[in-house]
């Protein structure tokens, strides 16, 4: 018999002693939609990130460029590549944060970025690095190589070609 005073049965299941299932552990992923989302705008931020850091890490000290009688052909360019590959490192590491996040599509889209900045940025090293060396090369003459072979005795006397075989 149902007693009137007790409540009224809500129609959800009612666990009690050995029927109660575990409580849930750990976090929910985020949603597909929210993680598409986060990812774009992040790709975005990115993207302004590394041209910011481009156009900042440009050494053009001494530049004038309203002067039209200032001699600016000594002027280098060439951007300091440390600061790209830190930007990279920076997308990197902002994936261990989107990890904890649960936001998986975001995490492998910020390490694919930030392993191309990263590459990018050593490659340009690696570019700069070998053109300095052919222009090192190109200056110093055609024979420059050849005069740590040479030995002196006395300023008076000739130099003698050392034989390194």
């Amino acid at each position: 018999m149902n007693d009137p005073a007790s409540p009224k049965p809500s129609g959800l299941p009612q666990f009690r002693g050995e029927n109660v299932p575990p409580p849930r552990t750990g976090r929910r992923w985020l949603p597909l939609a929210g993680d598409i989302a986060l990812s774009v705008g992040l790709l975005v931020l990115d993207g302004i990130a590394a041209v910011a850091t481009f156009l900042l890490s440009i050494d053009y000290s001494g530049w004038q460029p309203f002067d039209p009688g200032a001699d600016n052909s000594d002027i280098s360019l060439t951007p300091n590549w440390l600061y790209i590959g830190t930007s990279g490192i920076v997308t990197v590491l902002s994936a261990v944060l989107l990890y904890r996040l649960r936001a998986v599509v975001s995490t492998c889209l910020q390490v694919l970025v930030g392993v191309t900045v990263l590459a990018v940025a050593i490659g340009g090293a690696q570019i700069d690095e070998h053109r300095s060396g052919r222009a090192d090369a190109s200056v110093s003459g055609p024979y420059s190589h050849h005069t740590a072979d040479r030995i002196t005795d006395h300023p008076s006397r000739p130099p003698q070609a050392r034989c390194n075989r």
